[in-house]
């Protein structure tokens, strides 16, 4: 594969980024050390929740601003200004703290954000204004990464550096100059855009940006799933920004960290982000090839526990470095898949618009996590210990709130969490499977657990057909009715078989993806059974796609008839390696031959796939 390239000059852009990230969290970081290790205010809690609300506010009231102007005028020529300005933010930032004035830094840091404000809008429409389209995504992900990392090394860097120089402020200040310069030079090597700056006709400067909040929020809120999902991510960072907001006061309070340890000080929060990227990490690994909002719930639950946990971790640095890593890496789980269906839900038409106001819910939300913060340290002065207990609670109920409006995502949360502890699944070819509309899935059936993993690897919510004395087991019937599982009882006659079959056909016509195992049973020596023309009833007269779908290597694992029964036997290894083949559409007209004969085309592919895989090893081995 040839390494994908990115433009001249957009390096330029990734340092002058992420330098500004480094350097808007060296200063707030400094700020809250110096509130609590220099200046030892009695109430450190007052300050820094109003830093918090502060470096929030711009991002929400200047944002259609800064948007209408990264329209309006040349986005490289707003970078460079942008930038420069830094160089002179930060100089009062020096005076502020030479002169020992909280307003003053306070002021700075209002204005630092709004700096970022304006830099974020030109910087993000530039990209696809200098990188070819096939590049977008490579300079997005590196964009973000760095600036993760510059995020992380600011918070971390500012203890160290005021260790280093005998607590005092103004030699860090020198160094944030220092990166502010280096960052303004990136800043004039950055490309020009290659086409002219246009604003849609009819539109004016927002003066009044309530106006556009408003009305965007109402427009996210007409889409439901898109909204839940907005205000689900807007909690992670109200969460976020109670949990970084007291971290510092709770190492200060209870850790016993003195004058001379703002090192280990600062780094509590850089534990949190760098928790955060490695479970961005992990989502995308588990995820595979889709969004799994299985993952939503796993974070919630591992944020409540690290902040009950926190509670009793006031003895131990280590314990709670551990604990604020967990908590970082539960927060990766949980925002990720919800950002991703943002992306992949909306219309490409409205993407812009939706996230857009989804961005307005996380600014609300900071905001609101701000004035909360300050209501519980301040105004009912509870300890550290007790706002992360608190809030650990409310997170729980959080998630078990969400699963019970939700359901069906808990349920197939469970699902997803036994399938990815029992098995390893490789899955090819899942792009066949349409993101919308509908399509009947025709695999074959090898074992109890086959629409688990069917369905923990598509996106989609499926409607399976169901052996009908399986579906009234008294103890799966609530879940399979939730999950709309149709049944079906060959048993009961042709009368039953045709109701069951139009259901099927019914959501098919209402959008729905269906999935039947045309074998009608399952396989007692591993082989693939003859298809029975059932589903060619449920596709007469329509014209929606067949997708023949292979399991391989099931037959072998605890839940397959191998061995002569299909429970109550030992894995041979765990997990255990499959892979799920979802072959190329098929017309509705096709007959049970065809698409058996499609299926076992499938089987053959990966079976020659693997023996090719086996070979190469064996020629190479590690």
């Amino acid at each position: 594969m040839s390494q994908i390239k990115l433009p001249q000059g957009f390096q330029a852009l990734v340092v002058a980024q992420s330098l500004g990230a480094l350097n808007d969290n060296l200063f707030k970081t400094l700020l809250q050390l110096y509130v609590l290790q220099i200046m030892v205010a009695a109430h450190p809690e007052t300050i820094i929740a109003q830093a918090a609300f502060i470096f929030t506010v711009p991002f929400i009231v200047f944002g259609p601003w800064a948007g209408y102007l990264a329209d309006k005028f040349n986005k490289t020529t707003l970078i460079r200004l942008t930038k420069v300005a830094e160089i002179a933010i930060l100089l009062l930032g020096a005076a502020a703290f030479v002169w020992g004035s909280i307003h003053l830094m306070l002021f700075v840091l209002l204005l630092l954000a709004t700096q970022s404000t304006f830099f974020g809008p030109a910087k993000a429409g530039l990209i696809p204004e200098i990188c070819p389209p096939e590049t977008i995504n490579v300079a997005n992900s590196r964009i973000e990464a760095t600036s993760l990392v510059a995020i992380i090394g600011g918070i971390a860097a500012t203890g160290v550096l005021l260790t280093l120089h005998h607590n005092n402020p103004l030699a860090v200040i020198y160094y944030g100059l220092g990166l502010a310069l280096v960052g303004a030079v990136s800043a004039f090597l950055v490309p020009q855009p290659g086409q002219k700056q246009t604003v849609a006709a009819g539109q004016s400067f927002p003066w009044n940006p309530l106006t556009g909040l408003v009305r965007d929020l109402i427009f996210l809120k007409q889409r439901r799933d898109l909204f839940l999902t907005s205000l689900a991510n807007g909690y992670f960072w109200l969460l976020g920004l109670v949990f970084s907001s007291n971290v510092m006061v709770y190492g200060k309070t209870h850790l016993g960290l003195g004058n001379d340890q703002n090192t280990l000080l600062s780094l509590l929060p850089a534990f949190i982000g760098l928790g955060i990227a490695a479970g961005a990490m992990l989502a995308g690994r588990w995820s595979g090839k889709k969004v799994e909002w299985g993952l939503v719930p796993l974070g919630g639950a591992g944020m409540a526990i690290a902040g009950v946990a926190l509670f009793f971790s006031t003895r131990s640095y280590a314990a709670t470095a551990v604990i604020l890593l967990l908590a970082g890496v539960s927060g990766g789980l949980f925002t990720i898949p919800l950002y991703a269906y943002l992306q992949l839900k909306a219309k490409v038409t409205e993407r812009g618009r939706v996230l857009a106001a989804a961005g307005i819910i996380n600014g609300l939300c900071l905001l609101l996590g701000s004035i909360l913060y300050h209501f519980l340290a301040v105004e009912l002065a509870l300890s550290p210990r007790w706002i992360f207990l608190l809030m650990g609670l409310v997170t729980a109920g959080v998630v078990i709130y969400t699963c019970t409006v939700i359901p069906q995502f808990f349920i197939r949360f469970l699902g997803w969490l036994l399938i990815h502890t029992i098995y390893h699944i490789e899955i090819i070819g899942v792009e066949n499977v349409p993101e919308r509309g509908p399509a009947l899935l025709t695999p074959n059936h090898v074992s109890f657990v086959d629409a688990l993993l069917i369905s923990s690897t598509v996106q989609r919510f499926i409607r399976f057909v169901m052996i009908k004395s399986i579906y009234k087991s008294p103890a799966l019937r609530p879940i399979l009715s939730l999950m709309d599982v149709i049944p079906i009882a060959p048993y009961e006659g042709r009368e039953s078989v045709s109701w069951s079959l139009n259901q099927a056909r019914e959501r098919l016509q209402q959008g729905r993806v269906v999935c039947i195992f045309p074998e009608g049973r399952l396989t007692e020596d591993g082989r693939m059974q003859e298809f029975r023309p059932g589903f060619e009833s449920i596709m007469a007269g329509l014209d929606y796609p067949i997708i023949p779908v292979y399991l391989h290597n099931v037959w072998g694992s605890i839940f397959s008839g191998e061995r002569g029964k299909y429970f109550w036997k030992l894995p041979k290894r765990l997990p255990y390696p499959i892979t799920i083949c979802y072959g190329q559409p098929l017309p509705a007209t096709a007959k049970a031959s065809e698409v058996a004969a499609a299926v076992q085309a499938l089987a053959e592919q990966v079976k020659s796939r693997t023996q090719v895989e086996v070979g190469a090893n064996i020629i190479n081995p590690v």
